[in-house]
């Protein structure tokens, strides 16, 4: 069993949160795409009334890339957001007014991927130069590609980019018009096996391979709201924390509460695609020592410097403070 000693941390500001008690009030929380399998906790959390338990009324909205739900979150439209943090140092530099934080560490590990057909003549990250790759603008993995590139040694001028829409992209993909795409690897992989293809005849290339260090996805708050607002950052934390427990534990019974968000789920997929992402996010066997959230400051601070050196974006000088403070035991 993993333990849940969850973490607060600031990605972009290195700054450790200390949250009082909770307040009753209502917030917006925004994922970072369409539901899928990966959204659980937050159902489940809906479902078994977590959040009302901490004095909390959460609506929860659909995404459009983890860019976006970062923008409308430093802006102010939701309190909450679920993205990829390792996109804030550069955020952050760009926008110093509207600086956006990470509280809570959900998948420990990343699940992007460049899936490519085999047919391309793709088999590893030097074949990628001079061949269509599809994603969204806004897609995490797609604004990652230049830190994976770097780490592995390509070029990535040399890439020709297309912006693909996510409902079509393994179409695409399928069909031949794209050589590859930029995404997240359970769900192109899922994806492609829904349309009837062979799973032999495609290679994924795991960002992680060449930079184990980077982040999952996690929970983001506007370092306003943390400062005018902690105790319902608090609340917040603690419930998702539980949701994540229950998820974990039970993902069949869990699952089917992704219909609370969006009736039209695919529960069967879902589940899939939930297990796939686990196992891809959450392998790493400290989890179960340290517990879920827990990033120590080393691996931190190469996550940072891959971002920091690629973006050319310097880290800030207090980038590695107290990196690890553990939330009040009763958020465990």
């Amino acid at each position: 069993m993993f333990r849940f000693t969850p973490t607060a941390l600031a990605l972009a500001a290195g700054l450790a949160l200390a949250l009082p008690a909770q307040a009753e009030t209502s917030a917006k929380f925004v994922l970072d795409w369409t539901v899928i399998g990966t959204h659980a906790p937050f159902s489940v959390a809906l479902e078994k009334k977590l959040f009302e338990k901490e004095g909390l009324k959460i609506s929860i909205d659909r995404g459009y890339g983890s860019v976006d739900t970062i923008g409308k979150v430093a802006n102010g439209v939701y309190e909450f957001g679920f993205a990829d943090p390792n996109l804030l140092l550069k955020y952050n530099k760009e926008n110093p007014n509207a600086k956006v934080t990470m509280v809570l560490l959900v998948y420990d590990g990343g699940q992007s991927a460049i899936v490519a057909r085999r047919t391309s003549g793709i088999t590893g990250p030097g074949d990628l130069a001079g061949k269509k790759i599809g994603a969204p603008p806004g897609d995490n993995s797609r604004q990652m590609f230049p830190v994976y590139a770097k780490a592995a040694g390509i070029d990535a001028s040399k890439i020709e980019w297309v912006s693909a829409n996510p409902a079509v992209k393994e179409t695409l993909l399928l069909k031949g018009d794209l050589d590859a795409v930029a995404t997240l690897e359970p769900t192109t992989l899922l994806g492609l096996k829904k349309l009837g293809a062979k799973p032999d005849d495609y290679v994924s290339l795991r960002y992680g391979k060449y930079l184990p260090e980077l982040l999952g996805t996690g929970i983001l708050v506007s370092q306003k709201t943390i400062k005018e607002k902690p105790e319902m950052v608090r609340a917040f934390v603690k419930a998702i924390i539980a949701g994540e427990k229950i998820a974990l534990a039970d993902p069949e019974a869990s699952i089917k509460t992704l219909t609370l968000l969006d009736p039209m789920a695919d529960v069967g997929n879902e589940l899939t695609r939930f297990k796939l992402g686990v196992d891809m996010s959450m392998a790493d066997p400290s989890l179960k020592t340290n517990g879920i959230g827990t990033v120590a400051p080393a691996r931190l601070a190469k996550a940072l410097g891959y971002i920091s050196e690629t973006f050319e974006v310097p880290l800030p000088a207090d980038h590695l403070g107290d990196l690890r403070p553990e939330l009040p035991a009763a958020c465990g």
